[in-house]
């Protein structure tokens, strides 16, 4: 895809905060926003390759999870939080070309529920980031450390990811997760690599050498300085310059987890929705597509408003936002990059033969699964 336009449709623009355009257009070029504006098109826009009908439609930027589980996946209707050791006895069970058709399934639910980037801590990442490509996710992959894991295998992982991934190809980056402390040889890696570190759990008061290292706490245990995303139960400790995470939930969708701020902390929907896009794209490394502004790469997420349930257009900015949070308006298109990975006829970038190809495969496996991981099944 070269050249796009949404013209005629409302905007929520993102940047340092969120403005809105109730009648506007955006034109992006090679993946990026080359223009965005109110009123009509310049005429010099109006012959793109790709022209997407705006009446009606609402254009925000794609939804961010700054904690994501693909291997617990097919199991997501058992569990209730991230289990260790469950992810342990699973990595011992599948193989590593199934979490290709794993992380396939799980991406593509996600991109339907509009997240477009997203943060891996999981085993077999590279495999991650092949389905990662062939979806059209962004994805920042941090292999876990001192988690329960192979450290060693983990470890090995990375360096295949930094090696294949990491500023070679658009849309992945790496860096690594460490369970509850963060230790001397942690900080030299990421010193050393220059890559973030993410620490889950966060019990132990970090090494004092921290300075000129990229460090983000994930639902920590202590208080703490570092910039914070929360997932699950600790959603309970958000704060407006937080991010958020899915973690595994029955639902892949970030928008579920933002109406939980919305309700439980009473909180402003501008900052809420802030959480789940901006600052959490930011905090997952993946700024280049954290705003929807002139210059920013593609992360886009079109809502379609002309009939019910997402009738009638909204006429303010915080309206628009409890449109898209609220009012669970139905997603009509994703555009990640340069790739059109949404549109009304479903995921357009891999074919629902990969799809039955999955699923028949974890049905394979699925009988074989060891008693107490098959127990968390439906």
């Amino acid at each position: 895809m070269v050249k796009v336009l949404i013209d005629g449709a409302s905007v929520l623009v993102v940047d340092g905060g969120i403005s809105y355009i109730s009648t506007g257009y955006l034109y992006m070029e090679n993946g990026l926003i080359k223009s965005l504006g109110a009123g009509q098109a310049p005429d010099e826009l109006l012959y793109p390759e790709l022209l997407l009908g705006g009446a009606g439609r609402l254009v925000a930027k794609g939804f961010a999870s700054g904690f994501t589980v693909l291997s617990l996946y097919p199991l997501r209707y058992g569990l209730d939080d991230v289990d260790w050791f469950l992810m342990k006895e699973l990595a011992k069970t599948i193989k590593r070309t199934d979490m290709y058709f794993i992380s396939v399934l799980s991406l593509a639910e996600l991109v339907s529920k509009g997240v477009t980037e997203v943060l891996v801590v999981d085993t077999y990442l590279d495999e991650v980031a092949r389905a990662s490509r062939d979806v059209g996710v962004n994805v920042t992959l941090a292999p876990p450390l001192n988690c329960g894991l192979d450290d060693q295998q983990q470890l090995n992982e990375l360096k295949l990811l930094l090696g294949r991934w990491h500023g070679r190809v658009e849309g992945v980056k790496v860096g690594f997760a460490v369970c509850r402390e963060i230790k001397e040889d942690h900080i030299a890696l990421a010193k050393e690599a220059n890559i973030p570190i993410y620490a889950l759990e966060l019990e132990k008061e970090p090494p004092k050498n921290t300075e000129n290292a990229k460090i983000i706490a994930v639902n920590p245990v202590l208080d703490t300085s570092f910039p914070v995303i929360y997932y699950g139960r600790m959603l309970r400790n958000w704060k407006r310059d937080s991010g958020i995470g899915i973690g595994v939930r029955p639902s892949y969708s970030v928008r579920e987890v933002v109406k939980e701020i919305l309700w439980s902390h009473s909180a402003d929907p501008v900052d809420a929705l802030l959480s789940g896009t901006k600052t959490t794209s930011e905090l997952i490394d993946q700024r280049e597509s954290s705003t929807l502004r002139e210059g920013s790469r593609g992360s886009i997420v079109v809502y379609n408003l002309s009939e019910p349930p997402g009738w009638p257009l909204p006429r303010s900015l915080h309206s628009a936002i409890r449109a898209v949070l609220e009012g669970d308006a139905p997603i009509e298109t994703v555009v990640v990059g340069d790739d059109i990975v949404l549109d009304r006829e479903g995921i357009l970038t891999v074919g629902h033969e990969l799809f039955k190809k999955a699923i028949r495969r974890f049905e394979e496996i699925y009988p074989t699964l060891p008693p107490l991981i098959s127990r968390q099944q439906l």
